[in-house]
């Protein structure tokens, strides 16, 4: 099992962010994976157009929050990102598309294994259960808070 201090790139936490559109958060990480050594270049564009088709919005208890990713073939090693919008930005909902969600937190995903993408993604969603934690997450300040927060995660 990999430690969640090795996932977690704390570069790749992005507090406070100025941006407006979902293409916009998965470009910017996408640039913070790439220069980490943890994705290929064709890791953001696969990003946007899989959530086209499907959606990783998730309606969480005070904060919605979205699990953007995609296919293994564009991953280098795997990461998780944090990216937090000053407003809300709206994705569709996982599962169903129909339902727009305001989001300012967004958890990017690469991993290399499919498996491994779906147990990361089980835990993530029983974390992100926990209202305090979100809105930790959500009011952060640094980095150091989001790794505190996500370190009780068992990845």
């Amino acid at each position: 099992m990999v430690t969640n201090n090795q996932l977690v790139e704390k570069n790749c936490i992005l507090l406070d962010q100025e941006l407006t559109t979902f293409e916009e958060v998965i470009r910017l990480i996408g640039t913070e994976f790439e220069k980490a050594g943890i994705v290929k270049p064709t890791y953001a564009q696969a990003v946007i157009e899989r959530e086209k088709v499907f959606p990783t919005g998730l309606a969480a208890d005070g904060c919605n929050i979205a699990i953007p990713h995609t296919d293994p073939e564009h991953v280098l090693r795997p990461g998780i990102g944090v990216v937090v919008t000053k407003e809300p930005i709206e994705v569709s909902m996982m599962g169903s598309p129909e339902i727009k969600l305001q989001t300012r937190i967004f958890f990017p995903l690469a991993m290399e294994h499919p498996k491994k993408q779906l147990a990361l993604l089980r835990q993530l969603m029983g974390f992100l259960q926990n209202k305090e934690d979100l809105q930790t997450i959500e009011q952060a300040a640094t980095a150091d808070e989001v790794l505190a927060v996500l370190g009780k995660i068992e990845f």
